[in-house]
């Protein structure tokens, strides 16, 4: 449910000159969004920030010079971080087509067309049917391959980590899911990093009535790395059981975050296997994607009872 964009820095300058335009990109782009801008064609944010500063207009202190800067921030907050190859050729597009010939963009956004079939251009990407429009949400089946199929790109494009929380992410069904991801997500990466991988689970407490309560936080590591089948060695992966407290928000709903953004799941990573059972993948707005990352990962707002790191 987001695509990694390779933007040409002419389109930004002509953007940036255009109050419609600009308005749409500030939308249409970035964090909360379906579309992330690549880092191509360099391979940090530090950098892509330098090399489309200096594409800035002439005149940076101008109204389009003052919107063009405010994009370019706006890109390095959430980018897709790129392995990109040298490419000796000054030409953005030919690079672009040489870069994405060895490990394709989902859309190359250029000012003018260029031979390859992922490419738009601003004239085009309204066109109808045309790859630049992306679902918001999207009806899924509960199986291990349709849920992974809304979050692919989500889990391939993640360079810092993954962050899966689910109340039931101790439940069997919960940890088939997790290891049938973590076999895919060395496929088609762009990035030879992978990233850490967070699991955040709620305590249930067993009784004579409701059953087993969760297992330890390092139990249910345990149980994820037993069925996978490569080199864990450079896997990182961090478990948390969590209890609610009074006074904070309850942990409730079900959700996958990453660097580029979220996505909300009804029914969470404990999937049915059954074909006929659907759900629905909801991408999160910014507002709703920075409230959890708050939550989960700059503070936690829960007490932890078990916990298992590497």
């Amino acid at each position: 449910m987001i695509y990694e964009y390779a933007l040409e820095p002419a389109v930004l300058t002509s953007w940036a000159s255009n109050n419609r335009d600009y308005a749409e990109f500030l939308r249409e782009y970035g964090l909360g969004t379906a579309r992330i801008v690549s880092s191509f064609p360099k391979k940090k944010a530090s950098k892509l920030r330098s090399y489309l500063l200096q594409h800035c207009p002439q005149d940076a202190q101008s109204l389009t010079g003052q919107r063009y800067t405010e994009m370019v921030l706006k890109v390095v907050e959430s980018i897709v971080v790129r392995d990109v190859q040298v490419h000796n050729t000054a030409e953005w597009a030919e690079a672009a087509v040489i870069e994405n010939r060895r490990a394709p963009f989902d859309v190359i956004l250029s000012s003018t067309g260029i031979q390859e079939g992922n490419n738009v251009t601003p004239a085009s990407m309204y066109s109808q049917g045309s790859i630049w429009n992306h679902s918001g949400q999207v009806n899924i089946s509960r199986t291990n391959e349709g849920l992974l199929g809304a979050v692919l790109n989500l889990i391939r494009l993640a360079d810092a980590r993954i962050v899966i929380v689910d109340p039931f992410g101790w439940t069997v069904e919960a940890i088939s899911f997790i290891q049938f991801m973590l076999q895919s997500i060395t496929n088609n990466r762009v990035s030879e990093r992978l990233p850490a991988i967070m699991l955040f689970y709620k305590e249930k407490r067993g009784s004579g009535n409701s059953g087993n309560g969760s297992p330890s936080a390092d139990h249910v590591r345990q149980q994820i790395f037993q069925a996978l089948t490569f080199d864990v060695s450079d896997l990182q992966l961090e478990v948390f059981e969590l209890r609610e407290t009074e006074n904070n928000d309850v942990f409730h709903n079900r959700c996958i975050l990453t660097e580029h953004g979220g996505v909300i799941t009804g029914h969470g990573i404990s999937v049915s296997g059954d074909d006929s059972h659907t759900d629905e993948a909801i991408l999160m707005k910014p507002e709703i994607y920075q409230k959890k990352w708050r939550q989960f990962i700059e503070q936690i707002c829960f007490q932890i009872v078990s916990e298992a790191r590497v």
